[in-house]
């Protein structure tokens, strides 16, 4: 019986070759989707799931509030790992992580690794990895230890075996011996890099172990069970009143909060985006919204299976009163239909299957993504067939229950009645269709117009031919000035200056400065960095109050400092008059202002900012050059710079494009919400095609009355169009107030963000009637231009 119902689905899709080739089209594009999609969500909700320990695994957090100053991160000092472990038994083992940066040499082959993570030995205890050689126990269990990926192996030594033992220089001339060699770590890992560093040695790392004030640090806790973690939440005040707060001078007059809590590993990836330095990562927000584009896109091909359906139940009407006429139960029609909409739906998941396999590398371009899938595993066999069934069922319950339904004296007289039959629920359902297409087109106009707000914001200094200069060794750091001098006689070349900090890029420093007024101390806590005195005239910044930095001034070396517009407006002072700031136990005056400017994306608000007069230890050097001849200067300063520091690699980057490449995320995201709703649109089109076609199939006879009684084509083609165009204007209205909710609701991750435009409203309008109108407009011209004669023979 049941090979007869396949049998008999499989010759009535032949028979209707557009309607099936309409339906098999939506709903191949609508699985692809969803299939793609979900690999992304699975992703996203996959990070460091693999690790064994997973579950015992928690990341240390402050929350701290100080004098108008809050600050949530996921860094802590260098003690408070072991300290924690030697408090309290729930604690089974901790383990210290710092990133940063260094020069590994091997040979004459110098790599800066940007990359990089200081780590106690427990890394390989905590966390997972694969080991091509070494041992994982021992890898990390003495200072002058590294650890190296295979990727950054064969850069450094042409080679990822036999390794063990050779010697890297890291910082110009510390040799550490490769102890380990691991694979590239998992995409869904929240940790990156490239080597691995004993954080105890403090030579390279520069922490100090008994500081508690220095927040730099990553901390994790395995717990012997992960049921006591609120129990041990609940005892950290005490762990701060007894060993922080004198240390950071909390006088316990309550001015000071400071929360401490507990992480799980799984929530790391996708519940961070609060946390200070990690305000561009991924949100739960983000895998809803992506989740429910995948729903919605699949929800719009099932609607245009049950439209179609529905529509073609006129033509099917004396085939159902057959059947029961000759003995069919309502069962046995209600499971035909079923087995037609199932083998739809398994052969449009078979069409998703290798569009799955073709697009996939294509997505994993756009999405910056890893993702695979083995479609061999039971797994994905099973899922992809759960997923074939709920589709087949959800297309095909509504229209098999309708078309069951028909009376067989009726619709064997001719008189299925059925024109109107459904009419209401095909009608909601297209307002359903377009009201999410229309969404989707307001939402990626909103999603244009924040990327374009954000890289065309005036950022408060003047980003364009800047060449940003990495000194990452300290041969090249000592040398900094000499290659400074030394560039400067290119006539190309219009002002240089040496920072230690960063612009586009990685936080600062950051540390309480006091200032005194009116013989009262305000704390604020504040970004740092130092600058020679040539650092405005570079980025041509705006002096508010006061002077810029001057080299002829001695005092200038040890008493100078600026500060930002936003730190006057935290002291709530209307000039730098109003009080002093202290600088190494000395109160002295503040020496100017500089106008705000973003030191990172807009997804940050502007902080207060000291920034003080040191040239000695630079690590960035800032160069603004002329237009002209840009290749040829380039080359002179790579030239310069090798001739100063031979054997060391180069590096550059232009200031403007550091800043883009923070909206690189963002700007994927775009690409494929515009992506994604583009297929919205088209599978909506598919089925109002569809629609349009069964109307005027339904109309042929009235068009021909029509036309005979002298009915222009234009006429014709607005009547059947109008019915359809009243649907989508009734999609606009609905669209409009959801629309704004959700885009209104994501621009809130945005420190500094656009206003949403009315006109957003109308332009997503006028393109979803355009749309609407060239699907419809084309089968109604077709249908205006029949012969009337024909149409009036239609039976």
């Amino acid at each position: 019986m049941l090979k007869n119902y396949f049998k008999i689905a499989w010759r009535s899709l032949l028979r209707s070759k557009t309607y099936s080739l309409l339906i098999l089209a939506g709903l191949s594009c609508g699985l692809t989707c969803a299939l793609v999609l979900g690999l992304y969500v699975q992703d996203e909700l996959s990070f460091d799931g693999y690790h064994r320990q997973a579950d015992k695994i928690y990341r240390l957090n402050l929350d701290i509030k100080w004098s108008g100053n809050q600050y949530n991160m996921a860094t802590a000092s260098a003690p408070f790992g072991p300290t924690l472990q030697r408090e309290y038994p729930e604690i089974q083992s901790t383990l210290r992580v710092k990133t940063g940066s260094q020069v590994f040499r091997n040979g004459d082959n110098a790599i800066n690794v940007k990359k990089m993570i200081f780590a106690d030995s427990t890394l390989f205890t905590f966390f997972d990895y694969n080991f091509v050689e070494g041992n994982a126990k021992t890898a990390l269990n003495s200072p002058n230890k590294v650890v190296l990926t295979e990727n950054l192996a064969h850069t450094l030594f042409g080679k990822t075996a036999g390794l063990v033992g050779k010697t890297v220089l890291v910082k110009d001339n510390m040799p550490f011996v490769v102890a380990g060699v691991i694979r590239e770590l998992p995409g869904n890992h929240h940790l990156k890099f490239d080597a691995v560093l004993p954080y105890f040695n403090y030579q390279v790392n520069r922490v100090t172990a008994d500081n508690w004030g220095n927040f730099n640090t990553l901390t994790y806790l395995l717990l012997n069970d992960p049921g006591t973690v609120q129990k041990l939440s609940n005892k950290m005040p005490a762990f701060y009143k007894k060993y922080i707060a004198k240390s950071i001078g909390d006088e316990g007059n309550n001015k000071v909060v400071f929360k401490i809590s507990f992480q799980p590993l799984h929530d790391i990836h996708l519940k961070s985006a609060h946390l200070l330095g990690e305000e561009n990562g991924s949100t739960m927000r983000y895998v809803y919204t992506i989740s429910a584009i995948a729903f919605f896109i699949l929800l719009i091909a099932i609607v245009n299976y049950i439209n179609l359906a529905t529509a073609r139940a006129t033509g099917r009407a004396r085939e159902i009163g057959v059947r029961k006429a000759v003995g069919s139960q309502k069962r046995q029609l209600i499971a035909q239909f079923l087995a037609e909409s199932m083998l739809v739906s398994a052969l449009a998941m078979a069409a998703s299957v290798l569009l799955l396999e073709i697009l996939l590398p294509l997505f994993n371009t756009i999405a910056d993504e890893k993702l695979e899938v083995n479609l061999l595993s039971f797994k994905t066999v099973g899922i992809f067939m759960i997923l074939t069934c709920i589709v087949g069922l959800a297309s095909g319950l509504y229209p098999a229950f309708i078309l069951s339904k028909y009376n067989p004296a009726v619709v064997l007289k001719g008189s299925a009645g059925s024109k109107t039959q459904g009419a209401f629920l095909r009608k909601s359902l297209v307002v359903l269709q377009f009201s999410i297409s229309m969404v989707m087109i307001i939402g990626t106009i909103v999603v244009y117009q924040q990327l374009q707000y954000m890289t065309h914001k005036a950022l408060g200094f003047n980003q364009q031919q800047v060449i940003n200069v990495p000194l990452r060794s300290p041969s090249a750091q000592q040398f900094a000035k000499v290659l400074k001098n030394q560039l400067l006689q290119n006539a190309q070349i219009q002002h240089i200056s040496l920072m230690d900090g960063t612009i586009g890029g990685e936080l600062n420093n950051k540390s309480t400065f006091s200032f005194y007024s009116k013989g009262q101390e305000v704390p604020v806590s504040a970004e740092y960095f130092h600058v020679d005195q040539d650092f405005v005239q570079v980025l041509q910044m705006q002096l508010k109050e006061g002077r810029d930095f001057s080299a002829n001034l001695d005092n200038d070396s040890t008493d100078a400092v600026l500060v930002n517009k936003a730190m006057l407006a935290r002291l709530g002072w209307k000039s730098i008059h109003e009080g002093l700031i202290e600088i190494d136990t000395r109160k002295v005056p503040i020496t100017g202002v500089i106008n705000d400017f973003h030191l990172r994306s807009l997804h940050n608000q502007i902080e207060p900012l000291a920034l003080m007069l040191r040239s000695r230890d630079a690590d960035n050097m800032l160069i603004r050059v002329s237009q002209q001849n840009m290749p040829q200067t380039l080359a002179a300063i790579e030239k310069t710079f090798r001739e100063i520091n031979p054997g060391q690699p180069f590096e550059y980057a232009f200031l403007d494009q550091s800043f883009a490449m923070q909206y690189r995320s963002d700007e994927r995201r775009g690409t494929l919400f515009l992506t994604f709703s583009g297929i919205a649109i088209v599978i909506a089109c598919i089925g109002l095609f569809g629609l349009a076609t069964f109307t005027a199939q339904q109309r042929t006879k009235e068009i021909g009355v029509r036309k005979v009684l002298g009915a222009s084509v234009a006429s014709i083609v607005a009547l059947l169009s109008a019915d359809f165009l009243k649907l989508v204007f009734i999609a606009m209205l609905v669209a409009a107030p959801v629309g704004w909710y959700l885009m209104q609701t994501w621009l809130q991750s945005f420190a500094y963000q656009i206003d949403i435009q009315w006109w957003v409203f109308v332009l997503a309008g006028i393109l979803s009637v355009l749309i609407a109108l060239l699907t419809v407009g084309f089968r109604s011209v077709k249908a205006a231009w029949m012969n009337p004669v024909q149409s009036l023979k239609t039976d």
